[in-house]
This record gives C-alpha cells, sequence and structure tokens, in this order.
C-alpha cells in the first residue's frame, strides 16, 4: 500500500510541475503577444531559426556562443574589408587584392589554398637548401 501511496504522491508531485511550468509558459506567451513593439516575436523568430539551422534547441550558452561567433566574424569581414580598400588604393599592394577578395568570399577554400602555397613554398626552400647544401660539400 505504501508504494502505491508514493507512487500517486509522485504523480501527483510531477503533474503539479508540469502544469507550473506550463503556465508559465502561457504567461510568457501572453506577455510576448501583448508586446506592441514586436521585439520579442523577432526574438522568437531568431531562435526559430537557429533551431531549424541546428536541428533543436539551443541553449542559452549556446546562443550566446554563436552570437560571439557572428560577432567576431562581422569584425573579421570588416577588417578585410578595410584591408582590401587600402590595398586597391595603393598600387604596391594591388597583388594582395585577390587573397583579401578570396578571403571575403570563400574565406575556408582561400585559406586552404594558402596553407597550401605555403606548404609548397617551405618544401620548395627545404629542396634548394639541401641542393646547395650537397652541391657545397660536393
Amino acid at each position: 500500500m505504501s508504494r502505491l501511496r508514493e507512487g500517486v504522491r509522485r504523480s501527483v508531485v510531477l503533474a503539479g510541475t508540469l502544469l507550473r511550468e506550463s503556465s508559465a509558459g502561457v504567461v510568457d506567451a501572453l506577455r510576448d503577444l501583448s508586446d506592441p513593439s514586436g521585439a520579442a516575436a523577432a526574438a522568437l523568430e531568431r531562435d526559430l531559426e537557429l533551431a531549424r539551422r541546428h536541428g533543436r534547441w539551443l541553449s542559452e550558452a549556446e546562443r550566446a556562443e554563436l552570437a560571439l561567433l557572428e560577432q567576431r566574424r562581422g569584425q573579421r569581414r570588416r577588417l578585410l574589408l578595410l584591408v582590401l580598400v587600402i590595398s586597391a588604393l595603393l598600387p604596391p599592394l594591388w597583388l594582395l587584392v585577390p587573397i583579401w577578395i578570396g578571403l571575403l568570399c570563400w574565406p575556408a577554400t582561400t585559406q586552404r589554398l594558402l596553407w597550401l602555397l605555403l606548404a609548397a613554398a617551405i618544401g620548395f626552400t627545404l629542396l634548394l637548401v639541401a641542393l646547395l647544401v650537397w652541391l657545397l660539400l660536393r
């Protein structure tokens, strides 16, 4: 009998908790609907779009991390645009303009290409040094 009572008590407590949480959600929804500015609706739309993009609802920490990432991405983009304009205005830097355009339009691909070119340059330099050492020691 005591097990049955304990089970019923747990069920009642759980139902009360669910009822309290759902009523808090209803109160929040009513408050958002009565908001004439529409800022809350825009925030909900943003959250819904993030959830669709990631396949699940994001926690507050994940949303804050994504917002920080977007802010950093925007700062990097502004910096690249500034460097692009400076490079376009100064003739000695015109050779760098395709790199800045690539980093603005296709950042991942351009970074891979630059790493590949850097590795090739290092390999070529090492090959030349080895050839020079071989010629000097011969």
